[in-house]
Order: structure tokens, then C-alpha cells, then sequence
């Protein structure tokens, strides 16, 4: 499946959302589907995964909080690098975004936005992703 999802420049991008509250989850897909974005949403890291290992499944972003039951976004993270090299990801955290740089799990592909955050916020930043 090709991304599908427009900015208002015409550019496309699909986001991989992993996000274990359905609530913030559906407000999230609201936010980036209002935004331009196609969005595939996921409760967890071993859904992403089944998911992302599914034919015909592409995405752009992988957009997923960090703190979660099972599994963290950190080890999803990992997890999908090693699957899909080169997989862009954006982290989500409630925490002080000052503490998750602090553990070094930010890098080339590898970004984070602390939570609560707006439609503008949130969309601004995978467009920055997206689209440097």
C-alpha cells in the first residue's frame, strides 16, 4: 500500500502510530489525519510489528510513545531498525523530553516530542521529518 496522505503541498506520508491508550490513540489519528497525514494505528509493539511485517504494508514515520506495557516504544524501535533499516522515528513521551536525551536513545533517524501536544505541534514536526 503506498502512502496515501497529503500535506497541503501535495507531499504524501503514512505514520505508523503505536500508542496503548485508545483514547489518546484516536485523538492522535484525529490530529495527523487533519493534518494531511494517512495514519495505520497500532496498540502496541508487537501489532506494529505483525503490521509492518505484513506485504504490501508501507509506512514513513514510525510515530510511538515510549512508555508502554509488553514492550517500550524503545524496544519497538529497535526492533523495526533492525527489520527496516532506515525507518524514521519519532518518539512520544509524557516524561521530561530532557530525560529521554539523557539515555542516549535519540539519534540519526531518531527524534522525540514530549506529550501533551497540539495538531500544530504534532503535525509541524512529522512535516520536519517528513519533508526537511
Amino acid at each position: 500500500m503506498e502512502p496515501v496522505g497529503r500535506d497541503r503541498d501535495g507531499r504524501s506520508g503514512t505514520i505508523l502510530l503505536v500508542e496503548d491508550s485508545g483514547v489518546v490513540r484516536e485523538v492522535i489519528v484525529r490530529m495527523l489525519d487533519a493534518g494531511g497525514f494517512s495514519v495505520i494505528p497500532a496498540s502496541g509493539g508487537e501489532e506494529a510489528l505483525s503490521i509492518s511485517r505484513r506485504g504490501g504494508v508501507s509506512f514513513d514515520l514510525l510515530l510511538t510513545d515510549i512508555v508502554m506495557p509488553e514492550m517500550s516504544g524503545v524496544e519497538l524501535a529497535d526492533r523495526m531498525e533492525r527489520e527496516r533499516p532506515g525507518t524514521r522515528i519519532l518518539f512520544m513521551t509524557g516524561y521530561a523530553e530532557e530525560a529521554v536525551v539523557n539515555e542516549g536513545i535519540l539519534g540519526k533517524q531518531r527524534e522525540c516530542i514530549g506529550k501533551p501536544f497540539s495538531q500544530e505541534q504534532i503535525t509541524r514536526r512529522v512535516r520536519k521529518i517528513l519533508f526537511p
